[in-house]
């Protein structure tokens, strides 16, 4: 288990007692709450989805089959079934919500620290050593991501655009971080919360940023990449735990 693992998996004596189907229902909850899962999104076959959670396929299945029972997803059997979310939010969510975050709210705000001072280092070095090549890489990524139709392809591209800028480093150590910290600060889903608001900004921000670091332009990659992270990933998670802190209903 890495550092960045081990900072989320840190709990209070009385969250252990769930089980792990139950800890997982408390992460999807909380990422569907997000906007990181849709409503009429259909989830990854039950083994490509546990793999990306790194829980075991029982786990999983339990976990979906607590989600189904309390209206969050339906789950249909066949050739054509999957599994299919319901609903962003219903009468249950704030209880799981702050079951999943309010005993991991100070290493979030830790990971948030680090994300703010280490993605816009990424990007400034990005911006100092990219070459040809790297160049090529961002520009197909940010393109592939314009062009992304479903949520699925949306969130391979937006991996692939952070992914290009942080290989541009040619710093294994920046690319290994960039990919450490998306995964924790989505609760292992790898994509980042989601409405057609921050579907317009990511495609803004991912484009300005691109252009900043093909031009060598350090100092405002910099400021892009900072003001990205916190405008779409650390602001929506602040918002979702003041909603629940609040009791504001669905």
């Amino acid at each position: 288990m890495n550092d960045l693992q081990l900072a989320l998996a840190t709990e209070p004596a009385h969250f252990k007692a769930k089980t792990a189907a139950e800890q997982l229902v408390d992460r999807l909850v909380t990422a569907i709450a997000l906007g990181v899962l849709l409503p009429g999104q259909k989830l990854l076959p039950e083994r490509d989805f546990a793999a990306r959670l790194e829980v075991s396929r029982a786990t999983l299945r339990d976990a979906l089959h607590q989600l189904a029972s309390m209206g969050y997803v339906t789950i249909r059997r066949g050739r054509s079934g999957g599994v299919w979310i319901n609903s962003a939010w219903g009468p249950q969510s704030p209880a799981h919500v702050r079951d999943m975050l309010l005993p991991r709210w100070q290493q979030l705000q830790w990971l948030f620290d680090l994300a703010k001072e280490i993605l816009p280092l990424i990007a400034r070095t990005a911006a100092q050593r990219r070459n040809e090549h790297d160049i090529a890489a961002i520009k197909a990524a940010v393109d592939a991501y314009t062009h992304a139709t479903d949520r699925e392809a949306m969130r391979a591209a937006d991996n692939a655009v952070h992914a290009a800028i942080a290989a541009a480093t040619h710093n294994p150590y920046y690319t290994s971080l960039d990919s450490q910290l998306r995964s924790q600060l989505t609760f292992g889903t790898g994509s980042l919360p989601f409405d057609q608001k921050i579907r317009r900004r990511a495609l803004d921000d991912h484009d300005h940023l691109a252009r900043l670091i093909i031009d060598g332009d350090p100092q405002r990659a910099g400021e892009v990449a900072h003001q990205h992270f916190v405008d779409l990933v650390e602001e929506p998670m602040l918002r979702l735990r003041e909603r629940v802190l609040s009791g504001e209903p669905g």
